[in-house]
């Protein structure tokens, strides 16, 4: 197993390491002195079980773990495991997407560098660490562009190692402009000694509550969703913005693909033969007032 976390931890990004190692540690310590030949499919069967179970994983994380055991039995020669196992069904969550009222209070709480911090991860759609790692020379504010690039030096490379270039809004350039520069820091968001800012979800967090919003429904990645959601619906095709969101497959993009949320007030602007609030109230009154006249007929006449 150490060979093989060697080989991970040679070819795939720190986090991806992190991850297989964490995985395969405790399958190992769970089936400790037996080999990958020996551990029957059965066994393996039991141990899904164990971490739902036990260690209350999700559906998705007990997938998640199954996928990285299986990259480690093919490398042993046991291939196609996963077929032969008792898998949970995948769970396939709505994107988040932050309402329009939510955001507006959310940057109203934003001191000016929180507010051009924020503001770039809501309208470049970039990753956390793409935003961590943004430095000056991957803005071209004349050409409205910001690109993801690979800083080898800094131990950053863009994901599944694929550079891009997203366009910019006139807004965020505006933005970007006024935005102070540290000196000696080549990052666009520093943190307070010119190094990179590794602490932008609890920033995230701070101004949440400033604001007067629930701190647990904020956080990096629903800014992430949100431009996804919404340059599909301003009309720009699939696969532009699978280009800009760093997709590997337009399945992926198309997830975004969701009904708009805020539709209330177009839905009360709809008039429906029949189910207009005014329309029922204005026959409401007139059975009424049939009825009254119906009684002051059926009084006995006063001679």
């Amino acid at each position: 197993m150490a060979q093989y976390l060697e080989h991970v931890e040679t070819l795939k990004k720190l986090n991806t390491y992190r991850k297989y190692q964490a995985v395969l540690r405790r399958f190992s310590k769970h089936f400790e002195g037996r080999t990958v030949e020996s551990i029957p499919i059965a066994a393996l069967n039991d141990y899904i079980v164990h971490l739902k179970r036990d260690l209350s994983m999700s559906a998705n994380t007990v997938l998640h773990n199954t996928i990285i055991i299986a990259q480690f039995f093919k490398r042993h020669g046991r291939g196609g495991i996963t077929r032969l196992l008792d898998l949970p069904q995948r769970i396939v969550t709505l994107p988040q997407e932050y309402r329009q009222e939510e955001l507006d209070k959310f940057l109203k709480g934003c001191n000016d560098f929180e507010r051009a911090l924020f503001y770039t991860f809501l309208l470049t759609g970039f990753r956390e660490q793409e935003v961590m790692y943004l430095t000056w020379g991957d803005l071209n504010l004349d050409l409205r562009t910001a690109r993801v690039t690979a800083k080898p030096q800094l131990g950053f490379y863009a994901k599944r190692w694929e550079e891009r270039e997203v366009p910019i809004p006139a807004h965020l350039v505006e933005i970007l402009k006024k935005h102070a520069r540290k000196e000696g820091s080549q990052f666009v968001f520093p943190s307070p000694t010119g190094n990179r800012e590794q602490h932008m979800l609890d920033r995230c967090k701070a101004v949440s509550k400033r604001a007067g919003l629930e701190a647990d429904r904020f956080d990096l990645k629903t800014f992430r969703s949100t431009y996804a959601t919404r340059m599909l619906r301003a009309g720009f095709d699939v696969r532009t913005v699978q280009h800009w969101m760093g997709h590997k497959s337009l399945e992926t993009t198309m997830r975004y693909l969701v009904p708009a949320t805020e539709v209330h007030a177009k839905l009360d602007q709809i008039d429906i033969p029949g189910a207009s609030p005014t329309l029922v109230l204005s026959r409401t009154r007139t059975r009424s007032e049939k009825g009254l006249g119906a009684g002051r007929n059926l009084s006995p006449t006063r001679r």
